[in-house]
């Protein structure tokens, strides 16, 4: 038993079965033995998992050509970009080194504001954009931002995903929660009420028939920090990238056992009891419920579609052709960049294993005239 599993099973011997989405905070954000507070890397071969930023600079330089065209469209003096966990600044450095070799006007009237709770990964991202320091402040939460109404473009990417989330059951025509106890020194689960009204509330909204004995997954997180963000922003964007589905595919009885899954060295598990602080915890997105609240924020939304659909929309294929353009003779090296790009938007690969929501607020656009289409279509169903 590490000394995380101690703290959490001495919490519950003494107050009780505590819900999962409590100790998923305890396991990726305690702030000594946390996942992702830890102070080791998590990211990259060495880490758990890779991320698109990881995988090529394409991936910044695209969302370069939508921030671009999004401040064509909000037409403001002073904008704003802020990205929701960077990370190590991988994605703020190729958005940024790609804003100014297109467009140094946009990039001498923005900032770029980076939210990021870790410490350590504050400190290294510093490192990263040495050479955009002065355009660069950094937060540790949105709470920090709320007095502000900002004009821009608020990014995140592969965030919500790893919020606390409460899981639940659906029994005797009821909904109840899974809840995280111990048992003979072994942690275990057991089954009780809803811990919370929005819990019980969490489907008003939606048509879904569950099957007896079902299983999923309530993100009570990513609804607030829809509202965090509204009173944050005045006029603007919000992309918002991750793994997800609409509610009908995402809590269909295909997946009696729901989304949660367990990451630990590239490898996949669905057992969150075992390598407690050492492994990442994550479920898929509702993203039927970031429209729906976003709808009743009065932030609506512009394009709901697939990563690598959205990639071909703004111009990755114009990336890879312009690279091959420069290239006289293509060698191993410019072959390997070629097939990062491609693992970016290919539908077998990352291209459709992730979704893009934009949404907007306070702009009046012509969505035909804003949004590019592709004619290369990637063949995905999104419902």
């Amino acid at each position: 038993m590490n000394n995380l599993e101690e703290i959490i099973s001495s919490r519950i011997r003494d107050s009780g079965p505590i819900t999962f989405a409590e100790f998923m905070e305890l396991a990726l954000y305690h702030p000594l033995y946390g996942y992702y507070s830890s102070g080791i890397n998590r990211i990259g071969k060495e880490g758990d998992f890779y991320t698109s930023p990881h995988v090529h600079s394409a991936f910044g330089k695209v969302l370069g050509n939508f921030i671009v065209k999004s401040f064509d469209v909000i037409r403001e003096e002073k904008l704003t970009i802020i990205e929701l966990g960077a990370g190590k600044g991988l994605l703020a450095l190729d958005i940024l080194n790609h804003i100014k070799s297109n467009n140094t006007d946009y990039y001498d009237q923005s900032n770029y504001y980076i939210v990021e709770q870790s410490d350590r990964l504050q400190d290294e991202s510093k490192k990263t954009l040495i050479n955009h320091r002065h355009k660069i402040k950094w937060f540790s939460s949105l709470d920090e931002l709320e007095n502000e109404k900002v004009t821009g473009v608020i990014i995140s990417n592969e965030l919500i995903d790893a919020f606390p989330f409460h899981r639940a059951k659906f029994m005797s025509g009821n909904l109840s929660e899974i809840y995280v106890s111990v048992e003979d020194d072994e942690i275990t689960e057991v089954i009780g009420k809803p811990s919370s009204i929005e819990l019980e509330e969490y489907f008003v909204h939606y048509d879904i028939n569950f099957k007896e004995g079902q299983e999923f997954e309530i993100n009570l997180h990513a609804e607030k920090l829809l509202h965090k963000i509204d009173n944050i922003l005045g006029k603007g964007f919000i992309l918002t990238i991750d793994y997800g589905y609409l509610a009908p595919q995402l809590f269909s009885p295909q997946r009696m056992k729901g989304t949660y899954k367990c990451i630990y060295k590239h490898a996949i598990n669905e057992t969150p009891y075992i390598n407690i602080g050492e492994q990442d915890i994550t479920a898929h997105v509702d993203f039927s419920n970031l429209i729906r609240a976003g709808e009743s924020l009065k932030i609506n939304k512009v394009q709901y579609t697939t990563q690598g659909q959205f990639l071909l929309d703004w111009g990755i294929l114009d990336l890879i052709s312009g690279d091959i353009k420069k290239k006289s003779s293509p060698d191993s090296s410019f072959k390997k960049d070629i097939q990062a790009i491609k693992n970016l938007f290919l539908p077998e690969l990352m291209g459709d294993r992730f979704k893009i929501l934009l949404q907007k607020k306070n702009l009046e656009i012509n969505h035909k005239n804003f949004y590019p289409e592709s004619p290369f279509k990637i063949s995905f169903n999104v419902l």
